[in-house]
């Protein structure tokens, strides 16, 4: 595996960053869409295929030999891929309108002490004492931000948290995910296939349960559509998998906990929802956690975790 220059790493973070940000506005565009009348399963399905859609786009006219792949890989892209993301973005949706929008996105960034304790075993990263500090100041975090949001119209529910929760383990999944495949073959292709196999696994599910999906009935709502899956599936995924390039996995997944920050300003202004004192205490935290994981510096990975 080619070693990142140092000159790559700045820019890193800041995908990172970018890639959280645009991930923060997932929440209002779902909101807007559950007031359009569209339930979270479609939201979910919609999502994902449009997102899909601009991706399968981007690797037709930046890559084309990205879509040639031996059948096991395209097994891992599409199906284990494609079962992380199904489930992923149903997660989130169906805890969205649960829960609320910083109490499901806090609970999403579980998924950095999920990589953090796993890519060991899985990515063969060795674990420092530093990086279990920010994985465990991020839990904490993720603690007091669900437990000082929502209120009255948002209350927390013990469905609602386990769809979160959910959201943190499948995200972290997709984390790794990306760090195993984008670095021998590009984040387009693992991207790609991995959102379509996600429209196929929640398509599959919807037939199975019965489920029939509802299109947006205006202009506007197909609007809406199309800007939330550009954004917070096609251009925040491509930042993150080139990010990965150059970052470990837990370094980048602690490093888009920025995207809390972000969801909650936006719930706050844009959907009046509530963050008490203790909930932005724990957004602090989160916080420095994107901090801390900038200024430490890149575990050497083990023998198991390099790629030739």
């Amino acid at each position: 595996m080619t070693v990142p220059s140092r000159t790559a790493r700045p820019w890193a973070y800041l995908s990172v960053l970018g890639a959280g940000t645009l991930w923060g506005t997932s929440g209002p565009f779902s909101v807007a869409l559950f007031q359009m009348g569209l339930p979270p399963e479609s939201v979910a399905l919609l999502r994902t295929a449009v997102g899909g859609a601009f991706l399968g786009l981007f690797l037709l006219v930046l890559n084309p030999r990205g879509f040639k792949h031996s059948g096991r890989t395209l097994l891992w892209m599409a199906g284990a891929g494609g079962l992380i993301v199904g489930v992923f973005q149903l997660s989130f949706q169906m805890s969205t309108k649960a829960i609320g929008v910083p109490s499901t996105v806090a609970l999403l960034y579980l998924a950095p002490a999920f990589v953090v304790a796993t890519s060991p075993f899985v990515l063969g990263e060795r674990l420092s004492i530093g990086r279990a500090t920010l994985a465990a100041v991020s839990v904490v975090g993720v603690a007091l931000t669900v437990a000082g949001s929502g209120g009255a119209d948002v209350p927390l529910t013990v469905g609602g948290v386990v769809w979160g929760i959910l959201c943190g383990v499948t995200y972290g999944s997709y984390t790794m995910f990306g760090r195993i495949l984008s670095p021998r073959h590009g984040p387009l292709a693992p991207l790609f296939f991995s959102t379509a196999g996600g429209v196929a696994v929640l398509g599959l599910a919807f037939v199975l349960l019965g489920i029939r999906p509802i299109l947006p009935a205006t202009p506007a709502a197909w609007g809406v559509v199309t800007l939330f899956g550009l954004t917070t599936i096609a251009m925040a995924a491509i930042l993150l998998f080139y990010a990965l390039r150059a970052l470990d996995a837990g370094r980048a997944a602690i490093g888009t906990t920025i995207e809390p920050f972000v969801a909650a300003l936006l719930a706050i202004t844009l959907l009046g929802e509530s963050v008490a004192p203790h909930g932005w205490l724990g957004l602090a935290l989160l916080v420095v956690g994107v901090s801390g994981a900038y200024s430490l510096g890149a575990p050497r990975p083990t023998d198991a975790g390099r790629s030739g």
